[in-house]
């Protein structure tokens, strides 16, 4: 699959080994969060998802090791007519030190890959025609 992408030139999108599933997204500009602080972080990239897939974003394992940054919508979904030429991806995240972070272009905090969707058609009814479980959260109780 070949993917339309528009970075900075430093910028390479890669994925790191042979049975990696999803390639890392730099930082393209310094940006400092204040402890609790809510930000946007800017990779500088525009990808044009190819039809039938969706990007999706996530953090690394390390981020909040490394940075103390948690993803505030746990990931990110990229469709496919989000590609116009100021498109960029950003993260939102939150620090959760006690201290403010810097993060410096090229820092690695984000992972993306691509996963196949297809839309689904929705039938409207008045019964679902099936036992109820229990409700939310009723998994696993005995």
């Amino acid at each position: 699959m070949i993917v339309r992408t528009k970075l900075p030139e430093w910028i390479s999108l890669e994925y790191k080994t042979p049975g990696a599933c999803a390639f890392d997204m730099p930082v393209s500009e310094e940006k400092t969060i204040a402890p609790g602080e809510y930000a946007l972080v800017e990779t500088g990239v525009v990808i044009a998802t190819p039809p039938g897939y969706v990007l999706m974003l996530a953090p690394r394992s390390s981020t909040f090791k490394n940075f103390g940054l948690m993803f505030v919508n746990s990931f990110g979904i990229i469709d496919q007519d989000y590609c116009g030429d100021n498109d960029t991806i950003k993260c939102a995240v939150i620090n959760m030190r006690k201290e403010s972070i810097t993060l410096n272009p090229g820092d690695r905090i984000a992972q993306a890959m691509f996963v196949p969707v297809e839309r689904a058609e929705f039938e409207v009814v008045t019964s679902m025609n099936t036992s109820d479980r229990g409700g939310f959260g009723t998994t696993g109780k005995s």
